[in-house]
Formats: structure tokens, sequence, C-alpha cells
């Protein structure tokens, strides 16, 4: 077979595998247009690699093709992010440390009213969320009969909770 044939079957079969190069390059927070620019780019070093005498290719082609999108794009996103850097105007600080405060407030409020619970309550509430335990573990390790009565208990905490925070201010 002529060598230039065999070249462009190989590119028509690379192409093929775009939509599975962009979903890739995708998880790495590559935009779609973005993507068929790298995915060119990496094709035309795929076929410049290919002509070198020294160049033996160990996987399969659009395997090296992924890898080198992949390459591509990190290096795009570090230059464009170093571009792309600016100084923050007083403004946005201003309104990024007032989002702050709020969070803060709000975890403040939470830990009074978490610390106002019994210790069962925080238990079964820090197993549950905070481990991520299933109810017949947390009847297990609590001392209650079964699951349902540890789900019943999990309810009656956090509506104890809920009634609390809605009573609580900050204390300082």
């Amino acid at each position: 077979m002529n060598p230039l044939k065999e070249n462009e079957k190989e590119l028509q079969q690379l192409y093929k595998k775009l939509p599975e190069v962009k979903r890739f390059l995708h998880t790495f927070g590559c935009r779609s247009l973005d993507s068929e620019d790298i995915f060119q780019e990496a094709l035309l070093i795929y076929t410049r690699k290919k002509q070198e005498a020294t160049f033996t290719l160990s996987v399969e082609p659009i395997h090296y093709v992924k890898n080198i999108c992949k390459l591509l794009w990190y290096n795009q996103a570090r230059k464009t992010g170093k571009q792309n850097s600016v100084e923050l105007s007083d403004e946005l600080l201003v309104i990024e440390s007032s989002t702050w405060f709020q969070k803060e407030m709000a975890l403040q409020v939470v830990e009074q009213t978490l610390a106002k619970l019994g210790k069962q309550c925080q238990e079964i509430l820090q197993l549950v969320y905070g481990l991520g335990w299933n109810m017949v573990e947390v009847a297990k390790k609590v001392g209650l009969r079964n699951d349902k009565v540890a789900k019943a208990q999990k309810y009656r905490c956090i509506q104890k909770a809920k009634e609390l925070t809605s009573e609580t201010t900050l204390e300082f």
C-alpha cells in the first residue's frame, strides 16, 4: 500500500476519534473550540514525529495523540492563567471578605447550635453527616434498638437543631 494513502487512512481514523478526544479534554476544563484546535495541533505533531527515523510508537496512535492533547492543553492553560492574573480591585476584595465573613458567621451559628444539642444527637449527626455511616451502623454504635429508631432519633435531632438555629444569635 502507498505510504501516503496509509497516512491518510490513519488520519481519517484519528479524526473519527475527535468526539472522544473532546470529551477527554473537557474533563480537564478545556472548551470545545479549544479542544478542536488542540486536536489539530496534536495531529501535526504526531505526523511530524512519525516521519522521524528514530520514532517508534509503543501505544495505539489515538492514545499517543490524546496524551499530546493533554500536554498541549496544560501548557495553554498555564500560559493563559499567567496572562489573566491581574490585581484585584479594592471593591472586589470588600465583596469577597464580606462573603467570607457571612459564611464564617453562619458556621459559628451552626457550631453553637451543635454544642447545645445533647451528646447522643451530636454523635448521631457526626456519624451520619460527618462520617457517612448508614443507620444500621449508627444504631449499633449509639446503642439503639434498630435502624428505624436511629432514623427517628436523627430526625428529632435535626428538628431540634433547626429550632435552636432559628433561636440562636451569635454570642461573643
